[in-house]
């Protein structure tokens, strides 16, 4: 058995010879269909590895005030910003909600560009295992330009498993 594996036998289930321990799980989280099935499958993971959980949910600034112009508007980018952070923790509620008691889980609220928010997320929190869903379908995908998972993938050192929608 490996060291790092007999130091943690108290603590999670016994390694399988050649295979890591999984400790902690961070799911990316933006209410999607696909990001319920990766919260699915993180919960699964840190069941069935007696993990850690966090499920992150990232809000970007808003882009729609900038090309309004000079029109007036009934809203400032401060109002929208706290509209899309309210939006955002009642998804995280719903999702932690989700979340079996016997599973330890936080919720985090970011703010920027998701993957790199989550990437620096996952290094500073010495994540074992990013969780995310799929990129949307269809033209929005091609508007998106590269993934999260992909983006993920390129910035940190961390595995990332990409999980489909149903």
């Amino acid at each position: 058995m490996a060291p790092f594996a007999r130091s943690v036998a108290n603590s999670a289930p016994p390694a399988v010879e050649g295979r890591r321990t999984i400790r902690t799980v961070l799911v990316a989280f933006d209410g999607s269909p696909g990001a319920w099935a990766a919260l699915d499958r993180g919960i699964a993971i840190a069941v069935g590895q007696r993990s850690l959980l966090t499920i992150a949910g990232v809000v970007q600034e808003p882009r729609a005030w900038t090309t309004l112009g000079p029109a007036p508007v009934p809203f400032t980018r401060e109002s929208l910003l706290r509209d899309l952070e309210r939006e955002m923790e009642q998804k995280l509620a719903a999702a932690r909600d989700e979340v079996p008691a016997t599973v330890s889980v936080t919720t985090r609220l970011l703010h920027g560009r998701p993957a790199r928010v989550l990437a620096a997320l996952a290094d500073e929190g010495d994540y074992d295992l990013v969780v995310v869903g799929p990129r949307p379908p269809g033209r929005l995908r091609r508007l998106l330009g590269t993934s999260v998972s992909q983006s993920l993938l390129s910035r940190t050192h961390i595995s990332v498993l990409a999980v489909k929608a149903p």
